[in-house]
This record gives structure tokens, C-alpha cells and sequence, in this order.
């Protein structure tokens, strides 16, 4: 009877090792979430990284977006710095995204964050 305890408990832990969700999502309510593919000055590019097709972006091609001075980072990164530090295209950052109604004075699509939500 022993026996077949310690074989189901040892047949439990590698069920919930095997379902062990690794995966990353896109947080919910966020505009935008992806794998993001190239850090600039003031902006971000994000979308599926070509390499790693599980991690699917919520929306059709690279979106490229503006970080400003009130950007909020959440997440594994805390600064645009750090982003540009801890960034290298061999490396895959995942973030969520939400972006404000109309940024001002940019020329890439007038989306400026007000939040990032970003993933090692």
C-alpha cells in the first residue's frame, strides 16, 4: 500500500512539472503584447520574433511605439535604461503594452505608452 502511495505522489509531481505553464501572455486589458524586437532612444518595436512563433503577438506586424519621460515600467525592467542594458537581439523580452489615445510631436504613429509590462 506504501508502495503505491509514493508511485501516484511521484506521478503527481511530474504531471504538475509537465503542466507547469511556461509560456508568456499578454496581461489582460493591455493594448498591445509581443516580443519586442528593437529598442531606439524614445521608442520600442514589438512584434513576433521570428525565431520563437509560440509567443504570437496580439496584432498583425511590428508595431513600433514612443516611450516618453511618465512611461510607467512594470515588470522584470524598470527603466528604458535598464531596456537598453538588459536588450540584445538573441535575447527575448516579452511585454504588454498599453499605449495612450495620440502621443504629440512624433513622427511614428502617434502612440506614445503610458505603461510596460516587460518579461525575461
Amino acid at each position: 500500500m506504501r508502495k503505491i502511495a509514493v508511485f501516484s505522489l511521484i506521478i503527481f509531481i511530474f504531471l504538475l512539472i509537465g503542466c507547469n505553464n511556461t509560456e508568456k501572455s499578454i496581461i489582460t486589458g493591455a493594448d498591445y503584447g509581443g516580443t519586442i524586437l528593437e529598442v531606439d532612444d524614445d521608442s520600442i518595436v514589438i512584434g513576433t520574433h521570428p525565431d520563437d512563433m509560440s509567443l504570437e503577438a496580439s496584432y498583425e506586424g511590428p508595431v513600433e511605439v514612443v516611450i516618453d519621460d511618465i512611461t510607467e515600467f512594470t515588470g522584470d525592467i524598470s527603466s528604458l535604461e535598464k531596456l537598453k542594458e538588459q536588450f540584445n537581439a538573441d535575447k527575448k523580452l516579452f511585454a504588454s503594452i498599453w499605449a495612450k489615445e495620440k502621443g504629440e510631436n512624433n513622427d511614428i504613429n502617434n502612440q506614445v505608452l503610458s505603461k510596460i509590462h516587460i518579461e525575461k
